[in-house]
């Protein structure tokens, strides 16, 4: 199953009409298609059984409104599970099913292409045709690439103080191809998708990607640059840990009540350097804010951040700490070490019949705990070898 978060919508190259070879058929309705919106629950993709050699693009429109702005994409892969070991996924070298949602080798064998669909370079291209042309930028820093790679934890300019704004009242474009198999250009303004090398070893598996738009007005932000997800030293990162309803076998949804937490932190350095504060929670109660190491019960390695009480309006004062994890984030064999680190705040009472170095948990009641909304951390710790 491919399923990625967004907007879109499906065109044939000209004159065309067919599909190579399944996605999307012809005369099937399209859920990928809206009115400009603020993004939410809309899917870029949603295909439930793609086959070596399916392939498809799709073209997210971006209006800007009265200002002129910077822009950037932000992307990261939320699911790649192996969801159930079958005999050819074995014998084509692939391990047994765990209990982790990124064992899988979807992402690795999906392979993506991005390009600015400005219609530069070729005469009679119009903006936004969900056609590459020859003059069209690349949007991807290697072209192409796996999900694993392209969309895993990356960030990508659009517009920024050295490129210059997207400017006020106009509507931009960008066309994205996928291809499970090899995907390639051969020549400007040409792609090739080939699933005869992607063999059995992604069968029953499940990928999904979130993809996240942000958007500054240009004026008085003349430094403006997109950055990387990833986290640099001594620069201040931040978390939104959430409330959220558990979704099996996928990722879980946000719940929009005002219950909440925020985490920052420094980077990468000998000591884990945070501010963490909360609101929403229950009053007067004990609450440890955790590195959730997958599977269960997360202590793989896992780690212990700090602890908490809740005042009687159940919130926690915005606290500064600077323990040495002597861990990264994430660490070996995190089932969810190809993405990045679980950040949970949990109740006390739930965590640590062992070590309080790691835990484990020792409870489930997830309707009282935060979590990390989908959007996993990279932390270094320089004193850990």
């Amino acid at each position: 199953m491919l399923d990625s978060d967004g907007h879109g919508t499906w065109q044939l190259a000209p004159s065309a009409n067919a599909t190579i070879p399944q996605y999307p058929v012809i005369g099937d309705s399209c859920d990928g298609t809206w009115v400009p919106a603020n993004l939410g629950a809309q899917k870029f993709f949603n295909f439930p059984d793609v086959k070596p050699g399916d392939s498809g693009e799709d073209t997210v429109s971006l209006h800007v409104g009265t200002n002129d702005a910077y822009a950037c994409v932000d992307v990261a892969i939320t699911k790649n599970d192996d969801v159930s070991s079958v005999q050819p996924e074995l014998t084509a070298g692939d391990v047994a099913n765990t209990d982790s949602i990124f064992d899988g080798e979807l992402a690795q064998n999906l392979n993506f292409f991005a390009w600015v669909d400005n219609g530069a370079g070729t005469q009679g291209a119009i903006p936004g045709d969900n056609i590459w042309q020859a003059g069209e930028p690349p949007l991807f820093t290697n072209n192409i690439g796996p999900a694993s790679d392209v969309l895993g934890g990356k960030s990508y300019t659009l517009a920024n103080s050295q490129t210059g704004p997207l400017v006020a009242s106009t509507t931009n474009y960008i066309g994205l191809a996928w291809c499970a198999g090899t995907l390639t250009t051969p020549t400007p303004g040409t792609i090739h998708c080939d699933g005869a090398g992607m063999g059995n070893i992604a069968q029953t598996d499940s990928m999904v990607a979130s993809i996240a738009f942000r958007v500054v007005q240009s004026r008085n932000n003349s430094d403006f640059v997109c950055g990387n997800v990833a986290p640099q030293p001594g620069v201040t990162h931040s978390l939104r840990l959430e409330n959220e309803t558990i979704v099996a076998d996928g990722p879980w949804t946000i719940i929009n009540d005002g219950t909440h937490g925020y985490l920052a932190w420094t980077g990468d350095a000998n000591e884990f350097n945070y501010t963490f504060s909360a609101q929403g929670l229950t009053p007067s109660t004990n609450y440890d804010l955790i590195y959730y190491a997958d599977g269960w019960p997360g202590n793989n390695p896992g780690a212990f951040i700090g602890t908490f009480t809740t005042d009687g309006a159940g919130a926690i004062a915005s606290t500064t700490a600077n323990p040495n994890l002597n861990t990264d984030l994430p660490e070996l064999p995190d089932g969810n070490f190809a993405v990045g680190a679980k950040i949970w705040l949990v109740r006390t009472s739930d965590y640590n019949n062992g070590t309080l170095a790691t835990g484990p948990m020792t409870a489930w009641n997830p309707s009282q705990y935060l979590f990390e909304g989908n959007v996993y951390i990279h932390y270094d710790d320089t004193n850990h070898l």
